[in-house]
């Protein structure tokens, strides 16, 4: 059985990024949402998680679910408009990397699937491709490169001070750390 595919479009403007135009069909980079994220007027450095999805024109929806889901990202029935749910029950900070996550399945994979559910176990190690690159994603987006370098100097490599700054767990700034080849100050 053959399954046809509706084209799916977002809700927002086209944006011009590095590669110029981008085209409502194609993968969004993490320079791109976030110059469309200045365009639309959300603050990036923090990034407001909430404001980006607005302005993709994605639904959130916080609900309690099972302690083994952090959230999902899935195509509402009327077959055009993304909703991310994310658990109510979760950390504040972990809710924003979940978030995130999902902006990283809307921005990388939307045209794979309809429904991607975010479990624990993505988490730690045992996943699939396509969730490393979510988790990869959400955290560029969360601490870009710049800023992330910037602010452990700033803040004497203190993950603590940096985890508060973006919001995000310490575990999520020593995996950046790691990621970006930096040691020292209990990065590594």
């Amino acid at each position: 059985m053959a399954f046809i595919r509706k084209s799916v479009k977002p809700n927002f403007a086209e944006v011009s990024g590095a590669s110029g135009e981008l085209k409502v069909g194609e993968q969004f980079t993490v320079a791109q949402l976030l110059e469309l994220a200045k365009q639309k007027g959300v603050e990036t450095s923090p990034l407001d998680v909430q404001g980006l999805l607005s302005a993709l024109g994605i639904k959130l929806i916080s609900v309690p679910m099972s302690d083994d889901v952090s959230g999902m990202l899935s195509l509402s029935d009327n077959g055009k408009d993304w909703v991310v749910k994310v658990n109510a029950l979760h950390h504040p900070n972990r809710q924003r990397f979940t978030i995130a996550h999902e902006v990283a399945h809307f921005a990388r994979h939307r045209f794979q699937q309809v429904e991607f559910k975010d479990l624990n176990f993505f988490r730690n190690g045992d996943s699939n491709p396509m969730e490393v690159e979510a988790n990869r994603f959400a955290s560029e987006l969360l601490m870009p490169e710049s800023i992330f370098r910037d602010k452990v100097k700033i803040f004497s490599g203190s993950i603590e001070a940096v985890a508060q700054y973006f919001k995000v767990s310490t575990l999520a700034v020593r995996v950046r750390a790691k990621i970006l080849g930096m040691k020292g100050h209990g990065l590594e």
